[in-house]
């Protein structure tokens, strides 16, 4: 896995490039924007990028921003401060699929790295025992570290979080294979990670295909923001129900003919959301 890790403080991209490199990652460090930009041009394919928001040049939302209309499918995380809601908030709708608070423990972050790659591989169904064993460890080896004593790190931005808290991998993504799913108009290919209506390519990022395949695999039935926090970004995501609101206005921005007045996705008052059934224009 090749991460891209655009942070400008020295102490932390170190703390974070070790703790990166102990779990087999390759890393593309960048101290700017423009590095980081100049980097994904020519060191590619990059798999995840990792992007600070408060930089001294151009900000990392220009990088999301430029990043996701250049590279599509690339996984994107933001690096948040805490106190700064309309960070996480900014980063999503501009084409982020997740983001991490400062300051974070690097067991969150890998975890974190982890569920957003899962969410990009591609299954099939000669895969599927390989990837569930491969969950069922990571998740026994969660269960170990919580009794181990957490000891907190001495790097500015970075805390360690009990593992308790910290995101666990979604089990959604390896809990059944279905090589293609139709639903009229709309056809979504699980080996390829794609979607189509009719015969356009939707393209999509791997949080928002996720998230497509999960409404469409329970089309005509309510599935609640919280269902689809926990099966799309896992049992301990720290972090709020508005990610999965901004998520899904995205995916109407690319699915729906009038986004404000939805045909496919319905909005379920208090609860969630539905994929419509029987909808076909």
């Amino acid at each position: 896995m090749r991460i891209l890790l655009l942070e400008d403080e020295e102490s932390i991209r170190g703390f974070v490039r070790i703790n990166l490199k102990r779990n087999e990652m390759e890393v593309l460090e960048a101290e700017t924007g423009e590095a980081a930009l100049a980097l994904a041009e020519t060191e590619g394919p990059i798999d995840i990028a990792l992007l600070d928001v408060m930089l001294p040049t151009i900000s990392g939302f220009e990088v999301c921003e430029r990043l996701r209309a250049r590279y599509p499918r690339m996984g994107i995380i933001m690096l948040t401060a805490k106190s700064q809601e309309e960070d996480k908030i900014h980063g999503l709708e501009l084409g982020a699929d997740d983001y991490v608070q400062k300051p974070f423990s690097p067991g969150e972050l890998i975890a974190r790295i982890k569920s957003l790659y899962r969410r990009m591989t591609p299954v099939t169904a000669e895969h599927e025992h390989e990837h569930e064993a491969g969950a069922a460890a990571e998740s026994r080896a969660e269960d170990h570290a919580a009794a181990a004593p957490v000891e907190e790190a001495a790097v500015p931005g970075v805390a360690a979080i009990p593992p308790a808290q910290q995101h666990a991998l979604p089990a959604y993504p390896y809990a059944g294979i279905h090589p293609e799913l139709v639903v009229r108009p709309f056809r979504l290919s699980v080996s390829e990670r794609k979607l189509w209506k009719r015969d356009r390519e939707i393209i999509l990022t791997p949080t928002e295909w996720t998230l497509v395949r999960l409404l469409m695999e329970r089309v005509g039935e309510s599935v609640s923001r919280d269902h689809i926090l926990t099966e799309v970004w896992g049992r301990y995501y720290v972090g709020d129900l508005k990610v999965v609101d901004v998520n899904i206005r995205r995916i109407r921005q690319k699915i729906e003919n009038n986004p404000s007045d939805p045909a496919y996705i319905e909005t379920v008052w208090g609860y969630g959301y539905r994929w419509k059934r029987g909808v076909d224009e």
